[in-house]
């Protein structure tokens, strides 16, 4: 029996989706570690390369926002969220150390799943930097960052997350304690050396 016509559009169809998501993934796996790449950067307090990474990260993002406007599907593609939330995280977290505040970012970042994604991940990050600020002796650096993570907690709180977003959340309370931890430490400390 003969297949019918459309049979081959579907097929032609399908396998040109395939080959957007294969794009789209690797593209995406690219984002994700410069994203990453930016993060440690930004750690060693080198934020010169850290941008470049960024930069790299957009254009990757440019490239793949081509397929999604061809095939919208690809939009809920996991890797390409979970490089979007990196990214995310790594652009807050960059905006933190340069401004001293949770700074707004870029439309392509600004869905909600995205930004609150990202945004409790960066805590995380931000406890990384307090914890090697001490290390340095600036100790004064942990009440900066505690304030501005129990800001974020106040506000996630006000949002009612649930899923995801709700396990992310509860990272980030977890963030708050380590700070508050060392808060207590130092505090101890100080008073021990009197």
């Amino acid at each position: 029996m003969k297949r019918p016509y459309v049979f081959a559009q579907v097929q032609k169809k399908y396998q040109a989706q395939s080959q957007a998501r294969r794009e789209l993934i690797a593209r995406s796996n690219d984002a994700l570690s410069k994203s990453k790449r930016a993060i440690f950067s930004l750690h060693r307090g080198d934020l010169k390369v850290a941008e470049e990474f960024l930069v790299q990260a957009a254009k990757q993002f440019g490239l793949i926002e081509k397929s999604v406007r061809a095939i919208p599907d690809l939009k809920e593609e996991g890797s390409y969220r979970a490089a979007l939330e990196e990214y995310a995280e790594a652009r807050l977290f960059e905006g933190y150390l340069k401004t001293k505040k949770i700074v707004a970012l870029e439309p392509r970042v600004n869905e909600p799943s995205i930004y609150l994604a990202g945004l409790s991940d960066a805590t995380g990050e931000m406890v990384r930097y307090a914890t090697r600020q001490v290390t340095l002796g600036k100790s004064e650096v942990v009440a900066e960052v505690q304030e501005v993570v129990a800001m974020v907690i106040e506000y996630m709180l006000d949002l009612d997350l649930t899923g995801y977003l709700r396990n992310k959340f509860d990272q980030a309370k977890k963030n708050l304690s380590h700070l508050e931890q060392m808060t207590y430490d130092l505090a101890i400390r100080r008073r021990d050396l009197v």
